[in-house]
């Protein structure tokens, strides 16, 4: 199976970020590179109020996208011709050089400066590669009579129509997993969260609790996708068991967004 064709086994996944991006990226070409000033980074995720001022997508077959302020776009192409390698996007000093101009758009839209830089690696996966795993009594969760374990926070932000799944023990739930409101898409595109109590690892509970979320979502002939930092060995073990594979590697800048927009 070639990267690229792996790759187009999402293209859910693919739209969603399209949306959220502003760039069409079924339009783009293995091996290309393009950045686009799209009013979609001034505008704050739901839920959040922050904005992804520059959003660098690299994809496993080689198509990359780069979302900027409008006014950023040229300078951003000039440090984006530089880099050599997906693995530059964990590169704190490429994001350093990136807010230079990302800074200057965002003032002009009258925004603050970049607050936060993260990257992290995209995993996807749709109906044809869910593993279901089934340890313990997992349940969906649609309001929060069961109490959560210690360290664990329900998200409440999904009851109760909203796609979250918990495994309950001892009378609690010791872990869930949830799918993000977004508002894009959030009936076909699941974006896992997933927390486990520490005393209850180790266990395959969040394995049962992300693969319900996917195989809630896949049911509807939807898709899943799922970030985590490449130094978290254990979410990216738990993603892969339950049947995620490699979708892309991304950089996000992010800056507070503007009540009223």
């Amino acid at each position: 199976m070639t990267n690229q064709h792996q790759t187009h086994q999402f293209p859910l996944v693919d739209k969603r970020h399209a949306l959220q991006m502003g760039v069409d990226l079924s339009a783009l070409k293995p091996g290309r590179l393009v950045v686009r000033e799209s009013s979609q980074c001034l505008r704050p995720q739901q839920g959040y109020g922050y904005v992804r001022a520059l959003w660098w997508l690299c994809l496993e077959d080689g198509r990359t996208a780069i979302s900027v302020p409008p006014g950023a776009g040229q300078a951003v192409s000039e440090i984006a011709s530089d880099v050599q390698s997906r693995q530059d996007l964990f590169d704190p000093e490429l994001a350093e050089r990136l807010k230079a101009p990302v800074n200057v758009a965002l003032r002009e839209c009258g925004l603050g400066d970049v607050d936060r830089t993260w990257a992290d690696l995209c995993l996807a996966c749709n109906a044809r590669l869910l593993r279901r795993h089934k340890c313990g009594d997992c349940r969906r969760l649609t309001d929060d009579t069961i109490p959560p374990a210690e360290g664990i926070r329900l998200p409440t932000h999904c009851f109760p129509d909203g796609i979250a799944y918990g495994v309950v023990a001892d009378g609690m739930v010791v872990s869930v997993a949830f799918s993000h409101r977004t508002g894009i898409m959030e009936d076909l595109v699941a974006d896992p969260g997933i927390e486990t109590a520490e005393h209850y690892r180790r266990r395959g509970y969040a394995k049962t609790a992300v693969s319900a979320v996917v195989e809630h979502v896949t049911r509807a002939g939807g898709e899943a996708r799922y970030g985590c930092s490449p130094d978290n060995r254990a979410s990216i073990a738990t993603a892969r068991s339950v049947g995620f594979v490699p979708y892309a590697t991304s950089m996000v800048l992010s800056a507070r967004g503007r009540t009223g927009m």
